[in-house]
């Protein structure tokens, strides 16, 4: 059996949704900041459409949000039932841990300290860089 990975940039969803080849594969995960304006993925008629897309991973769980891109399910799962089915025929099932984000501490750490570590070791110019540019900001509003 194998797999495919289809990931999508901007020019690939400029269409806004919601994407329909998302159901010819097995597996979909998202892992995107929900904000206004952001495009419904999978829409809730998929659970009753013709599709090949039997799981979903929603590292971003959103179910109460406005915004959610993946609108197929209400409530985040757990770790201790970590799949919600919310079709039967065939099987959709949808893993959305609320707290999975956070759970990956290595990873998002490591990235986090390498994007900062630069800035930090600029601290001894608080008038230049980052610094300056942060200063300036605030300064711009923090005026009465």
């Amino acid at each position: 059996m194998g797999v495919t990975v289809t990931k999508w940039d901007m020019a690939e969803t400029a269409s806004g949704g919601p994407f329909p080849e998302i159901l010819a594969h097995d597996l979909f995960l998202n892992c995107i900041f929900a904000r206004p304006g952001t495009p419904v993925f999978v829409p809730r008629a998929a659970l009753d459409a013709p599709r090949q897309l039997t799981a979903i991973g929603d590292v971003a769980c959103d179910p109460d949000s406005d915004y959610n891109p993946v609108p197929v399910y209400d409530r985040a799962t757990t770790w201790e039932a970590p799949a919600l089915r919310v079709a039967s025929d065939p099987v959709l099932d949808v893993m959305a841990i609320d707290n999975l984000p956070s759970m990956l501490p290595v990873e998002s750490s490591q990235d986090y300290a390498a994007q900062l570590l630069p800035s930090l070791l600029t601290l001894d110019h608080l008038d230049a860089g980052v610094w300056g540019r942060a200063a300036i900001t605030f300064a711009k509003h923090t005026k009465d």
